[in-house]
């Protein structure tokens, strides 16, 4: 078939594929829409033919940039719908951004250079009901219309709402952050041989505003590294301001633990950025607790997380080995990094009072921690019977539902009350070491 112009070729080939879009069902897809910005200053630059030559190269490398099950077609003047086949936001931002760059390269057209601005949105069925797929091409070109000009040029992930109301559902943990999303829950450790309440460990939730409170195995596997320096740098704010908080209302809590993931101890700037944090705050240093995971890889593999830890370590924090037991830590890691205590997993604690495997496991951890000199908490303590085991054994510290559950900041109050007013006597077993 011949074409009389690249317009109709651009016309007829995404019309072809256009009619592909009938067949799909919108709740495994996600639908795309790019918009050329400018449309109108272009046309009176270029004129009808160079705006269709520009049209026909950017749908060409649309289509060579897409995977092949997904389908693109025009929805308006300067503006390409591409219908993504995937249930993940993450990966369709991902191939937006993709195309984003892709097309916002450089154009030569009739004897200029055209370097084109392309704003989109990607639009989530996340509703229970079947919408069609013009429905959500329908509510993405309403959105593209009330783009404001500090969005031109950026990528926006919206929920599909027949109402007209556009509501931004943020893809990335990063974005989250910058929305104030990102919400510090607490969950309490308890000390064997007092029974106080010494610390609180900080565990991230995004308050998503489409599928509620999500925890991180909704999302940490999908984190970028940029995801993860928003993430930390949100928790250790909510860190500081709750130590600030229960100082004001006279808790007597000495800490407060904060994961942090490996992408952060490798950035060299990490333990200064956290130390000048602490003294902003007027904080003690003493007081957070840098928690690592031991199952992330061997810390000390790495010159940056070395020294970032050692930096950490001799300007006054805690260190807390997590997950114990699970991953790659030497003796000789605990000893160079002055790793203050060691958290014993979940998987030896749970029947460590009735278990004889458990129970070894336990024994030897508690054993070696006690000749090196570390102090000890066992996590996952979820029984009032392994809560009197481990206190028996000589574990130092315990946290898990048998205390309670991790809660918003809202919520320590009541919760201080509350424990302090009925606090259970501890285990009637005289604590001995192990070993």
């Amino acid at each position: 078939m011949r074409y009389r112009s690249p317009v109709e070729f651009w016309q007829h080939g995404l019309g072809q594929i256009g009619r592909l879009f009938r067949r799909h069902r919108s709740r495994d897809r996600i639908a795309l829409l790019l918009k050329l910005e400018n449309l109108t200053v272009l046309g009176e630059h270029l004129g009808q033919t160079g705006l269709a030559h520009l049209f026909a190269q950017l749908s060409m490398r649309m289509i060579g940039t897409i995977r092949p099950n997904d389908f693109v077609q025009s929805a308006a003047p300067g503006v390409f719908t591409i219908l993504l086949r995937t249930r993940s936001e993450v990966e369709a931002l991902r191939i937006a951004e993709r195309l984003q760059h892709s097309c916002q390269a450089e154009y030569p057209v009739c004897g200029v250079s055209i370097t084109p601005v392309i704003s989109g949105v990607l639009v989530l069925n996340l509703g229970a009901g079947h919408v069609q797929v013009r429905q959500l091409m329908a509510c993405g070109l309403r959105n593209l219309r009330q783009f404001r000009p500090d969005q031109l040029g950026h990528i926006r992930l919206i929920a599909y709402d027949d109402s007209g109301r556009v509501d931004h559902v943020p893809a990335t943990v990063e974005s989250a952050a910058q929305e104030n999303q990102i919400e510090a829950y607490f969950q309490p450790q308890i000390c064997c041989d007092t029974g106080n309440v010494t610390g609180f460990e900080a565990l991230a939730r995004w308050r998503h505003p489409v599928r509620g409170l999500l925890t991180p195995m909704d999302f940490m596997p999908a984190m970028r590294r940029a995801d993860h320096a928003a993430l930390t740098r949100s928790m250790l704010g909510q860190c500081l301001g709750a130590l600030q908080l229960w100082d004001a209302q006279g808790w007597q809590i000495q800490t407060v633990a904060l994961n942090v993931a490996q992408s952060e101890l490798s950035d060299p700037a990490f333990a200064d950025s956290v130390l000048w944090e602490l003294d902003r705050h007027g904080i003690g240093r003493d007081r957070l607790v840098i928690e690592v995971l031991e199952s992330i890889g061997p810390i000390n593999s790495d010159d940056r997380i070395r020294e970032n830890l050692t930096r950490l370590s001799q300007g006054g924090c805690m260190l807390d080995l997590d997950d114990f037991g699970t991953g790659y830590a030497s003796l000789d890691s605990l000893r160079h990094f002055g790793v203050n205590r060691i958290k014993i997993d979940r998987g030896f604690v749970t029947d460590c009072h009735r278990d004889p495997k458990q129970q070894r496991m336990v024994l030897a951890i508690l054993a070696m921690a006690e000749r090196l000199g570390v102090s000890t908490l066992a996590e996952g303590v979820e029984t009032a019977d392994e809560h009197s085991y481990l206190a028996q054994m000589g574990c130092g510290h315990v946290q898990g539902y048998a205390i309670a559950r991790p809660m918003p900041m809202a919520e320590i109050g009541d919760f201080m009350t509350g424990y302090l007013r009925d606090r259970p006597e501890l285990p009637d077993l005289t604590s001995r070491k192990a070993g």
